[in-house]
C-alpha cells in the first residue's frame, strides 16, 4: 500500500510539473474565481456594519412643555420603554436641557441676555428615544400619540434613515449580483481548464497508461494521480488566496474605518475567528468541483 501511495503521488508531482503552465494558468482561475466570493463575504460583512452603525443612530428627541408635570413624563418613560421597538430611552432634566444650551452658546451673549431678562427656565423636559432597528421608527412615532401624554409634547424631532438604509441595501444588491456573476464566470473558466488539463495529461501519458495497464495496473491506480493532482492545486490556490485576502483585508479595514467615526469594524478580526471556516468550505468545495471536471474529463478520454 506504501508503495501504490508512493507511485501515484510521484505521478502527480510529474503531471504538475510536466503540465506546469496548464496547472499554473488552473490555479490563476481557481484563486480568481475564490477572491470573487471573499469579496463577496468582505461585502457582506460591510454592509451589516454599515445598517448596524445606522441603527445606532437612529433615535428620536421628544420635547416637552415647560409645565409638563414630572408625573407624565415618567408615565411616557415607563410605557416606551416597555415596547420591544424601544432599545434606549434617555431622559434630560428641563434644567439639564438648561445648562446644555448655556454651554453650547456661552460664547453668545446676546442669547445668555435674552435668558436673563426671561428670568425663568424656558425649557422642557425632554427624552431621547433609541430604536432597535430602522424599521421600527414609524411604530415609535405612532407610539408617541398615546393620549394619556401626547397633548403634553411639545415637538418631535428626528432623523430619517430609512432612505439611506435603502440606498445602502440596494448598491450592495447590484454590487453582490455582479459579484455572484463574476464567480460563476470564473468558475466555469476554470472547469473548462480543469478538464483540459486532465485531457491534456492523458494525452501526454497515454503510453505509460498502457503500459501501467499490461503490468496490470488497476483502473483505480490509473484514475488516482489525476485526482490527487486536483487536490494538490486546489490546495495551492487556497493558500495563495490566503496569502493575498488577509494582507489585503488588514489593509482595508482602516480605510473602511474612515468611515465608520474612525474606529476598527472588527474585519481583521472576523476573518481570524471564522477563516478556519471560510476557508475550509472553500476548499472543500474546489476539490469538489475540480473532481468532478476531472471525472468527466476521464470518464471520455481515459480508456481504462
Amino acid at each position: 500500500m506504501f508503495i501504490s501511495t508512493y507511485r501515484v503521488t510521484k505521478f502527480a508531482f510529474q503531471n504538475f510539473w510536466r503540465n506546469f503552465w496548464l496547472s499554473l494558468i488552473t490555479i490563476t482561475m481557481l484563486v480568481l474565481t475564490l477572491l470573487t466570493v471573499n469579496i463577496l463575504i468582505v461585502l457582506n460583512f460591510v454592509t451589516d456594519q454599515a445598517i448596524q452603525t445606522i441603527e445606532d443612530r437612529v433615535e428620536i428627541s421628544v420635547y416637552f412643555h415647560s409645565s409638563t408635570p414630572q408625573t407624565s413624563v415618567d408615565n411616557a418613560v415607563s410605557y416606551l420603554r416597555s415596547l420591544s421597538q424601544v432599545r434606549d430611552v434617555q431622559t434630560i432634566s428641563a434644567q439639564e436641557a438648561l445648562d446644555q444650551f448655556i454651554a453650547r452658546h456661552q460664547q453668545d451673549e446676546i442669547i445668555l441676555k435674552s435668558l436673563d431678562e426671561i428670568g425663568a427656565n424656558p425649557f422642557g423636559p425632554s427624552l431621547v428615544i433609541k430604536a432597535q432597528t430602522v424599521s421600527d421608527f414609524d411604530f415609535i412615532l405612532e407610539a408617541l400619540e398615546n393620549p394619556e401624554f401626547r397633548d403634553y409634547i411639545r415637538e418631535k424631532d428626528f432623523s430619517n434613515y430609512s432612505d439611506v438604509v435603502a440606498r445602502i441595501q440596494n448598491a450592495t444588491d447590484r454590487i453582490r449580483t455582479f459579484g455572484l456573476a463574476l464567480s460563476i464566470i470564473f468558475l466555469l473558466i476554470a472547469v473548462l481548464i480543469v478538464f483540459n488539463t486532465v485531457r491534456m495529461s492523458l494525452f501526454i501519458h497515454r503510453e505509460e497508461i498502457g503500459i501501467m495497464k499490461l503490468v496490470g495496473a488497476s483502473d483505480r491506480f490509473v484514475r488516482a494521480p489525476f485526482l490527487l493532482e486536483m487536490i494538490l492545486l486546489s490546495l495551492i490556490a487556497i493558500v495563495v488566496t490566503l496569502l493575498i485576502a488577509y494582507p489585503t483585508v488588514a489593509i482595508l479595514e482602516p480605510k473602511f474605518g474612515f468611515y465608520f467615526g474612525g474606529e476598527p469594524i472588527g474585519l481583521v478580526n472576523y476573518f481570524e475567528k471564522n477563516g478556519l471556516m471560510i476557508f475550509g468550505f472553500e476548499f472543500v468545495g474546489l476539490v469538489l468541483l475540480t473532481m468532478f471536471s476531472t471525472g468527466m474529463a476521464m470518464r471520455k478520454y481515459l480508456k481504462v
